[in-house]
């Protein structure tokens, strides 16, 4: 039987990222485990007395059962206060850390020192660290956490179900392009416009996503579109429900994510369950999730001359495209289904409480 249960996370729950769509499923899993969890939203967005306030709460909760775990998602924690707060105010219950990757990895020099300063404030007090890739395990260590308090528990590929076949060669011999993210900095959308100027007209892209997370580089992507020679063949739909999301895999050829960094890559694992096969980057846990030659063609993180070369290559080419597609299809076989997530994170959080 799990414990009951405290959750601290950044904002709504229902926000549209991969980092919140873990949350959301592997609390729906431990409900139905029969735990009780518990959501504390830090509404981390707004003032930091706020913030402060709302988790010195949460904490003196959690200080009052034995028999109680707190989850603290690192989305939540960065800010400095908030980080200090927890490591000053450990609750009495076990505290775990969730780390879908440190802040710290997107960051180079002085800055990513200073974040990880900040951030092993909590790594430090938690009993338990969980990750969502073999990547992130690797960073966490290497940041100085004990290794034997890493636990690593990937994503599921099936949560807009599965089509596990290539998708059907379109009947206009246009190639159909698919970019799932939200328009933010990291994951590369104005460099991903930019680069479809190579591909002439053979080739449409979509771009499904939110776009409110970043006003300033929303209007970065839609200023290069307006720009581009191709902005007849590049669309954005804003963000879309799952149905929504669904009916765009089953109807692409290619998903292309030029992300800067990733934690693990849900999109990704998704686009290979329906058969799509993949351009990106290697960056973060991205090479983890595919594989470069095979399903997917990789390009270093921020380099549109190789985007565009890998754009060219893949367009022109129909028998790459088949076999990256069947690669596809057996490489998401090989990733695990969201009910394997929640048990394998059940069984992390039940081995914490025994401790």
């Amino acid at each position: 039987m799990l414990p009951p249960i405290t959750f601290l996370v950044d904002g709504d729950l229902d926000q549209p990222t991969g980092g919140y769509l873990y949350d959301r499923i592997v609390i729906e899993g431990l409900r139905e485990r029969g735990a009780s969890v518990q959501i504390e939203n830090l509404a981390v967005g707004g003032a930091i007395s706020t913030v402060i306030e709302s988790a010195r709460v949460a904490l003196r909760r959690a200080r009052e059962p034995r028999e109680s775990l707190v989850i603290v998602d690192e989305l939540c924690h960065p800010r400095v206060g908030l980080a200090s707060l927890i490591h000053r105010v450990r609750p009495r219950a076990p505290l775990v850390a969730l780390v879908h990757h440190l802040a710290a990895s997107e960051r180079s020099g002085p800055a990513a020192r200073a974040r990880l300063v900040v951030e092993r404030l909590l790594l430090d007090a938690a009993s338990l660290v969980i990750v969502t890739s073999e990547t992130t395990r690797r960073a966490v260590a290497a940041a100085g956490v004990d290794p034997a308090k890493i636990r690593a528990v990937l994503p599921g590929r099936d949560r807009l179900g599965e089509r596990l076949a290539p998708p059907s060669p379109s009947v206009d011999g246009v190639v159909r392009l698919l970019f799932l993210g939200s328009l933010t900095p990291r994951k590369g959308a104005a460099s991903l416009v930019r680069a479809m100027e190579a591909v002439g007209s053979r080739a449409t892209l979509t771009l499904v996503g939110p776009a409110d997370r970043d006003h300033a580089y929303a209007a970065e992507v839609r200023a290069a579109i307006a720009r581009s020679p191709a902005r007849d063949r590049l669309h954005i739909t804003g963000e879309l429900p799952d149905a929504g999301v669904a009916a765009a895999l089953a109807s692409h050829d290619l998903l292309v994510l030029p992300s800067l960094h990733e934690g693990f890559g849900i999109a990704i694992a998704e686009a290979l369950a329906h058969g799509l096969g993949v351009i990106s980057t290697t960056a973060g846990a991205i090479p983890e999730v595919v594989r470069d030659g095979r399903e997917a063609i990789l390009v270093p993180p921020g380099d549109e001359r190789a985007l565009a070369a890998a754009l060219v290559r893949v367009v022109g080419d129909p028998a790459l495209r088949a076999a990256m597609a069947s690669a596809a299809v057996d490489r998401a076989r090989a990733l695990p289904r969201w009910k394997d997530t929640q048990q394998a994170f059940a069984d992390a959080l039940r081995s914490v409480a025994k401790r």
